[in-house]
């Protein structure tokens, strides 16, 4: 049988190779005024429930261990508002700065995460979906996925751009299949049509929604005790992450603002302190505009994160601040700080920039 490499196992692969080649260390040497921003959701003590068909939102927790320990042993793990200090004052970054966040507000956030943050001294900042912390909103890809992984049916029929088609779901496999084709369909509708849609869905799957206290273990909520908690430590920051977790730029204007504002009335009214960090729900470059940045001008934030992956700098807006995806091990945490992964890339486009010279 001929081995293949999926794309996490790619993406592992190129990390071993750029610290092996020592392209790491030099990148790490170059950083100078930059920093990097980091990105988990959930984590989770095993795999076992056969209900979650996605968990590349939940990192073994044993793995995000020995990153925050590689982490506090070789970077300056800094927290938020040392980053926007820094950037508001142009007075420079520590070299090799890091920092932390978790998208959502997942309870594991609080019971797993929290006491390795706290065993090495780890700033964080926690971006709160606040509908689902108030149990009264359910994260619409949670939904998605507790769907496709507890029907019964044996297929489910959709209409695609390219067509009808069949999707079998007798195996996980094949649900974890049918899950991934959808999740891009959904992203790419209007806000008003998107949860009736996954109404739909659920229909013609025969199943109900969860409620909150029926969840999966790693799909469950912070309460907002925990989120007191955890933000009276002084190492967790509690950002805002919109209401409900719709994909900005599908939204109305009026819908876009009353995502912002209610979700950052929720934390003031609960922490008692209004948030001054918001995170783009999705976070890539069509998934909010200039309105949502207008529209957390005008709400009071101060910053806000994408998920444009990209190293922050000085000159880095402080309403679209790249961030990287999970590291899903040390070798690729490593690859992604130290900028070696960054590196890369530059280096690829000033090599082909100098070819297409010599050829003109």
């Amino acid at each position: 049988m001929k081995a293949t490499l999926t794309p996490s196992s790619r993406q592992k692969f190129k990390a071993a190779a750029l610290i092996g080649s020592g392209i790491s260390s030099l990148a790490k040497r170059r950083s100078g005024q930059e920093a990097s921003i980091v990105t988990y959701h959930g984590l989770c003590d095993g795999m076992g429930d056969e209900k979650v068909l996605d968990w590349s939102l939940h990192l073994p927790v044993e793995i995000f261990r020995r990153e925050c320990a590689f982490l506090a042993s070789n970077y300056h793990v800094i927290s938020m508002r040392d980053l926007v200090s820094a950037i508001k004052k142009g007075d420079g970054l520590e070299p090799n700065s890091v920092l932390l966040t978790f998208d959502d507000g997942y309870a594991s956030n609080y019971h797993l995460a929290f006491p390795i943050l706290k065993e090495f001294k780890l700033p964080a900042t926690v971006f709160a979906t606040t509908g689902f912390l108030d149990g009264t909103e359910r994260l619409w890809f949670q939904r998605m996925d507790l769907a496709f992984g507890t029907t019964a049916l044996p297929h489910l029929e959709w209409e695609f751009e390219h067509g009808k088609e069949r999707l079998p779901l007798t195996t996980r496999a094949q649900r974890q299949e049918a899950l991934l084709k959808l999740l891009p369909e959904l992203k790419r509708m209007p806000d008003e049509d998107f949860l009736s849609e996954i109404g739909r869905i659920e229909r013609l799957l025969d199943v109900s929604p969860l409620p909150p206290d029926k969840l999966p273990a790693p799909m469950r909520a912070l309460t907002w005790d925990q989120a007191r908690e955890m933000k009276a430590s002084g190492l967790v920051e509690i950002g805002a992450h919109t209401h409900t977790h719709p994909i900005l730029a599908r939204c109305s204007p009026n819908a876009i603002q009353a995502e912002i504002t209610t979700c950052r009335e929720r934390i003031t009214s609960e922490l008692g302190e209004a948030p001054f960090v918001f995170a783009y729900p999705n976070g890539g470059p069509g998934d909010y505009t200039k309105e949502c940045i207008t529209g957390l001008k005008e709400a009071g934030f101060t910053a806000a994160c994408s998920m444009i992956n990209s190293r922050v700098t000085l000159e880095s807006s402080l309403l679209e601040l790249p961030r990287y995806g999970t590291p899903e091990s040390v070798w690729e945490a490593e690859a992604t700080v130290s900028g070696a992964f960054e590196a890369v890339k530059t280096w690829r486009r000033s090599a082909s920039n100098t070819f297409m010279s010599f050829l003109s």
